[in-house]
């Protein structure tokens, strides 16, 4: 049995592997992965730090506090009625909750692996001086270079789309990869469509519950954006993920084509199994408020504007096509050209 301490750090070790073996090289055949060097910090907390080192490659160093944290949020999930049903699928409640527990790490660790494949940290080297780079690390902003230039995006708008991006990012390459996931688990079948049905459940579990983490109230003070703008803004992602016929890029932004009945239903049916069970076990929605209109708005692709949230991920997103241009040269792969981020 490892100690806590040592389980935590094997539980990151395996999330990066995961991450430069399989879900990368699943997406794309690139090499980008190779160049990334995954460590962990031990005694360090629920964040990360993402430096450039040597030539072309990234070293990515995880706290050791990233897997008991996100441990602690999943045990406090109500495992009652519909999930604890689904888990049973999955061969019980441990097993579906490991699944969810590696699922939120493995995130964390894509999302943050999104960073450098997205050019986010080329962009910021080189456009602001001293300040942190994109991720959890903790460190003070200073000025930016060349202020009034309309070509450099202001920091703060910069600092949040580069969230919405690597969330949206990590999320939807998950869902790709949701039977490779399976198979990481000890005793989880990926062979029956039952089986993959309720998985995904357990699998968006995950990412919502790291999600909220990282939309802490702290980081929001220190200006990322809050968590139920990401919530939105990965269910939007999902989205575009379950239906890409739907969506074509146009200026640097997604333009949707009117669904279908049967691809409203079949898009519809899986947000039924997977994303809205998932918030609901973690208390964050309620179809009857502002939030969980939009939520239903984005099943159906329309714009979220009845909540705060909504609101301010619409505001945001209206910035996208200039964010993808400014990036678009720094990007280290090209799955921003043919995935559906």
């Amino acid at each position: 049995m490892l100690e806590a301490d040592d389980e935590a750090l094997a539980m990151i070790r395996v999330a990066g592997e995961f991450v430069s073996y399989v879900l990368f090289p699943g997406i794309e055949e690139t090499p980008f992965a190779e160049r990334i060097d995954w460590r962990s910090r031990q005694g360090g907390g629920f964040d990360a730090i993402i430096s450039p080192w040597r030539k072309n490659r990234f070293r990515i160093a995880i706290g050791s506090g990233v897997p008991d944290t996100i441990l602690s949020r999943l045990q406090a999930v109500d495992l009652e009625g519909e999930i604890e049903a689904r888990a049973k699928r999955l061969g019980g409640i441990e097993t579906a909750m490991t699944l969810a527990w590696f699922t939120g790490v493995t995130f964390f660790a894509t999302h943050e692996a999104c960073h450098a494949a997205a050019g986010h940290v080329a962009y910021q080297k080189a456009n602001f001086s001293e300040a942190a780079i994109p991720g959890n690390a903790r460190s003070a902003v200073s000025a930016q270079k060349d202020e009034d230039s309309p070509d450099i995006l202001d920091i703060g708008m910069f600092r949040v789309l580069a969230e919405y991006e690597a969330d949206g990012a990590a999320a939807a390459s998950l869902l790709a990869t949701d039977r490779e996931l399976m198979r990481t688990i000890d005793g989880l079948s990926d062979e029956g469509d039952g089986e993959a049905e309720s998985a995904m459940l357990f699998i968006a579990m995950g990412v919502f519950a790291t999600l909220e983490l990282l939309g802490s109230q702290e980081r929001i003070a220190d200006g990322y954006p809050t968590p139920q703008s990401r919530y939105l803004n990965v269910v939007a992602a999902v989205f575009r993920h379950t239906a890409p016929q739907l969506f074509h890029l146009k200026a640097g932004d997604y333009v949707r084509r009117p669904a279908s009945d049967e691809e409203a239903r079949t898009v519809a049916d899986r947000f039924k199994t997977s994303v809205i069970p998932a918030l609901r076990a973690l208390k964050q929605f309620d179809e009857t408020t502002p939030f969980g209109i939009d939520v239903a708005a984005l099943l159906g692709g329309a714009e979220p504007k009845k909540s705060e949230a909504g609101q301010q991920l619409a505001s945001y997103s209206r910035n996208r096509a200039r964010f993808m241009r400014a990036l678009s040269e720094l990007r280290k792969t090209r799955m921003w050209d043919n995935f559906d981020d």
